[in-house]
């Protein structure tokens, strides 16, 4: 399961940080935010780290059990759990629309997946 969870995160890492790289305003309009300049530059600073992510995972996909297995574990965990709250509060503050909720309950199946693929 481990293998599987790292490796569909990885490939939809890489699919992020080309969508940002090439046009991270479509990416923000997704969820009723009106991109502009600040937003779009920020999307293209946070790219490498989804490509660094990507990597990541890909080259642990196939740890044993143990210490450093369990690190990535937590960590991504953590990455995609706080990614899903930050949607989530914006939606509820009104900065985005419905479709963020979408994208947060996605992000809380992932990062539930490697809380289980743990030990």
């Amino acid at each position: 399961m481990y293998r599987v969870i790292c490796s569909g995160a990885a490939t939809l890492c890489v699919a992020l940080f080309i969508l940002f790289v090439v046009n991270s305003g479509y990416y923000i309009a997704t969820y009723g935010v009106a991109p502009d300049s600040g937003a779009d530059f920020l999307g293209r600073r946070a790219a490498p780290l989804f490509l660094g992510l990507a990597i990541v995972l890909w080259a642990c996909r196939d740890l044993d059990v143990g210490s450093a297995r369990d690190g990535i574990c937590l960590a991504m965990a953590v990455t995609w759990m706080g990614i899903a709250a930050t949607g989530i509060y914006e939606w509820t503050i009104g900065t985005a629309s419905f479709a963020i909720l979408v994208a947060a309950f996605s992000e809380i199946v992932i990062g539930t997946l490697f809380l289980l693929a743990r030990r």
